[in-house]
């Protein structure tokens, strides 16, 4: 065991120059620990424990013992700080229950087209009835077509009906209200009139985002004034403003199943590919000029003009977290070649998501974060080993072969990035794409970097001079292309493979396990394996509620494992009903009977309600009125009753879900165990936080 020791420490004291890339690990770890917390900690806990470190780390520099002790928890403590911090800078009041109609007025800073509707945020709204400080800052607002567009920047009155953003669905779904108070948005609704123009926006902040927004409209007019298919239009609308909501549906599932739908989520690859264009471009032309190709650092200077372009770009599209991220890795890349040094490197990946974890820590929890880190130090990681041969094979072959070794780059990318964002599909999807999706990548990615991107990004510097028309054409024949290829390979056989969600621990363990085979090098890497496998394991092996129950109570799920699915209602939350059969690995799901029984779940209805039994050992009844709930209270283990708020006198002390405890508690989960139940509710994972409705 002494020897096992010695030996492993070695091996660490080796590569004591990676041990500053497991940083942002820790302060992830902070992050998390303070998101697990289920009440608000003191926003003082974090710096406090945080100063006090950094203090005894100065003392204790000289024993590196200590020092990598307190560096790490330091980097916990900072990151759990930084989250802290962050929360009380975003924070905005959350609606606590539905209101209206009401009157609202407010500037619009956003809007979204959708193929069936519009979106639009409004910011500095006023509400009636309602106070300044309990008035969200930010408002979403959903308009049927009928009623119009407002113009950026207008101030509107309009009548409508606000609610609070929506709670998880299930105490394991994700939690879009969290995601919301991030976003400052504390009410969404709809409008039910037409609304009334009663000024301007003056704030000043609100001006400056309404230039991008004003000219984001421009650029998404002239796309759709030009000639070509509408899905195409709407793709590229996607690729050069970042709004996705007009691609349709059926276009998105396609895209979704072959398993190219990185491609619309603008991340590094089209800020690098913005950026290469530009670099190589401008470095072209100049290097054609003798004069300036002798004089002057032309690829410094290239560099500068990528770096603005990257710049740009992320300006037009809105600034999201993964595209932030993408223009600081792209900008320490292009600084790498001012400098002439090596620009690709895990160190890059290291320090970006430092920055963004600070920035921003609430990202480390979104699809796009976790999947756009996943990927690059995949890829970093595996070139780290093969680059030297790669480099060397392909500048010694002929064109020709040029060409089969950058196909085979490809490839071998598509493999090694599908790979290691594969964890991250199936924990927040439940499916990933498969051999298909990996052939639609061969194609589609070609096909954005060399037709796509370089003429919608010349199309944009075009379009304030009326020559965009021919380079449109050309990005929608790109875009054609790759939506007939998603098509194809979508309604391949095994073209998706589908599972159950999978449990928070699983995806740690893998994370883990894999940052681990990435961040050391050697013999090393092998202990990342014993992670990787009881993460896989816990991930096959996860236990489903037998039960879901909605936050709004319309929705009741019953599950038989392996293969029965039971919902309530065919029409009622159909966006629950969507997420639930998904988070159950996509089982095709039957419905309740209005009277007589289902066999399958052993499900019996009638008039006044249904009963269902599990094993002959439990009877859980659900009742449509009152009258059954008196019948139910002298038979049932447990009564499920949305409807009813309170119990009548004859079933006090019964175990009743009754519209009292989903309004408190949230989306409740039944899991049968042995001879009994347990219920775990939404609000025992999320607890009382100031994006939770409760709490505000």
């Amino acid at each position: 065991m002494q020897k096992l020791y010695r030996t492993l420490s070695d091996m660490l004291l080796e590569q004591h120059h990676r041990w500053i890339l497991w940083l942002p690990v820790f302060m992830a770890m902070g992050i998390g620990v303070y998101f697990s917390f289920h009440t608000e900690p003191s926003i003082y806990m974090g710096a406090f424990i945080s100063v006090c470190l950094l203090v005894f780390l100065f003392a204790a520099w000289r024993n590196m013992a200590a020092r990598l002790c307190l560096m790490v928890i330091f980097f916990i403590s900072l990151g759990f700080a930084m989250a802290s911090v962050r929360t009380q800078q975003v924070y905005t009041p959350i609606l606590k229950k539905e209101i209206g109609p009401v009157m609202i007025e407010g500037d619009v800073t956003q809007i979204d087209h959708e193929p069936s509707s519009i979106k639009i945020i409004i910011e500095n709204a006023a509400l009636e009835d309602i106070s300044v400080s309990d008035t969200p800052r930010r408002i979403r607002l959903k308009l049927a077509a009928r009623f119009g567009v407002p113009e950026l920047g207008d101030r509107i009155k309009v009548l409508g009906i606000l609610l609070p953003p929506s709670p998880p669905v299930s105490p394991f779904s994700y939690d879009f209200q969290r995601h919301m108070y991030f976003q400052g948005i504390g009410a969404t609704g709809y409008i039910v009139r037409d609304f009334e123009v009663v000024g301007k926006a003056d704030d000043i902040k609100a001006v400056q985002v309404l230039d991008a927004e004003s000219y984001r409209e421009k650029v998404k007019k002239h796309i759709q004034e030009a000639e070509g298919s509408q899905n195409a239009k709407a793709v590229l609308v996607a690729l050069l403003t970042g709004e996705r909501r007009m691609i349709p549906e059926s276009v998105w599932e396609d895209i979704r199943k072959a398993g190219i739908a990185h491609l619309l989520a603008i991340s590094g690859l089209h800020i690098g590919l913005i950026a290469g264009f530009a670099f190589f471009i401008l470095r072209a032309f100049l290097a054609a000029i003798p004069v300036i190709a002798l004089k002057l650092p032309v690829k410094k200077m290239a560099a500068v003009f990528a770096f603005i372009m990257a710049l740009s770009y992320c300006w037009l599209i809105g600034g999201s977290i993964p595209a932030q991220r993408a223009v600081l890795m792209t900008g320490i890349v292009l600084f790498a070649v001012m400098i002439d040094r090596v620009a690709i490197s895990l160190r890059l990946a290291a320090f970006a998501a430092l920055v963004i974890l600070m920035i921003a820590p609430e990202s480390l929890f979104t699809p796009s974060f976790q999947m756009s880190f996943a990927a690059v130090v995949s890829l970093i990681s595996f070139y780290e080993v093969f680059r030297s041969k790669y480099v060397q094979v392909f500048y010694g072959y002929s064109i020709p072969k040029r060409i089969s070794v950058y196909l085979l780059a490809t490839f071998l990318t598509s493999v090694v990035a599908s790979v290691a964002t594969a964890p991250f599909a199936l924990y927040h999807f439940q499916r990933v794409a498969m051999l298909p999706g990996l052939l639609a990548n061969m194609i589609a990615v070609p096909m954005t970097a060399f037709v796509v991107m370089p003429s919608g990004f010349l199309a944009l510097l075009a379009m304030p001079f009326g020559g965009e028309g021919l380079l449109l054409k050309v990005a929608f024949y790109g875009i054609d292309v790759i939506i007939d290829v998603a098509n194809w390979t979508a309604n391949m056989r095994g073209s998706v493979w589908q599972s159950t969600i999978w449990p928070q621990s699983a995806l740690v363990l893998v994370v883990l396990g894999a940052l681990w085979m990435c961040i050391w090098q050697g013999r090393l890497r092998l202990l990342g394996i014993p992670f990787l496998l009881v993460g896989i394991g816990l991930s096959i092996n996860v236990t489903l509620p037998n039960i879901l129950i909605s936050p709004e109570g319309k929705q009741v799920a019953i599950y038989d494992p392996p293969h029965t699915l039971v919902f309530k209602s065919r029409r009622a939350e159909r966006f629950t009903r969507e997420m639930w059969q998904g988070e159950y690995g996509g089982i095709d799901p039957v419905y309740w009977p209005k009277e007589g029984r289902l066999d399958a779940v052993d499900l019996a209805c009638d008039s006044w309600g249904c009963i269902y039994e599990y094993g002959k050992s439990i009877a859980v009844a659900l009742p449509k009125d009152e009258m059954a709930l008196y019948e139910d209270c002298k038979r049932a283990d447990l009564i499920i009753a949305p409807m009813f708020y309170e119990l009548p006198q004859i079933c006090q002390g019964m175990n009743l879900i009754s519209r009292k405890d989903l309004k408190e508690e949230g989306g409740h989960a039944i899991y049968f165990e042995g001879g009994g139940y347990r219920v775990e509710t939404v609000y025992d994972v999320r607890g009382d936080r100031p994006w939770t409705a409760s709490n505000n």
